[in-house]
């Protein structure tokens, strides 16, 4: 997060000191303007960004979870009588568990991997906690 504000704030000077050179005029001594200026080669320094494979499996929940979203969302929209808009609306509200549990899932699944099992502990107990609230919920 400190470094894209230190590239946006680079930026935004870079933009400003060409913003103030556009409005600087010539001075008297150059009447000729080159047509073609040659710059110098530049190298090109690019930074890929890599996602490791645990933030890959989020993104993939979070987008496979939009598409069922926007799908329940049509069916809504097309749907003929209240018991099945009431169906629907359900299984939208009940997206959100869903998601979450999908998410503390692979976070505990790496937690393991990484063999921090005092977080994967603490990751399956809010997995509970959310299971049991469903449960009561249910009875």
């Amino acid at each position: 997060m400190r470094n894209l504000t230190i590239i946006a704030t680079l930026i935004l000077l870079i933009l400003a000191a060409g913003v103030l050179a556009a409005e600087k005029p010539l001075s008297t001594n150059q009447t000729d303007i080159p047509q073609r200026m040659t710059l110098p080669p530049t190298h090109a320094h690019i930074t890929v960004l890599r996602l490791d494979p645990m933030h890959m499996e989020i993104a993939t929940i979070i987008r496979d979870m939009r598409v069922r979203e926007d799908k329940l969302l049509n069916e809504l929209l097309t749907a003929t009588d209240e018991e099945q808009s009431n169906r629907i609306i359900r299984r939208i509200e009940r997206l959100d568990t869903d998601r979450e549990l999908a998410l503390l899932k692979v976070q505990a699944r790496y937690a393991r991997l990484d063999q921090r099992y005092d977080l994967e502990r603490a990751i399956k107990g809010k997995i509970l906690k959310i299971l049991q609230t469903d449960l009561a919920l249910l009875q």
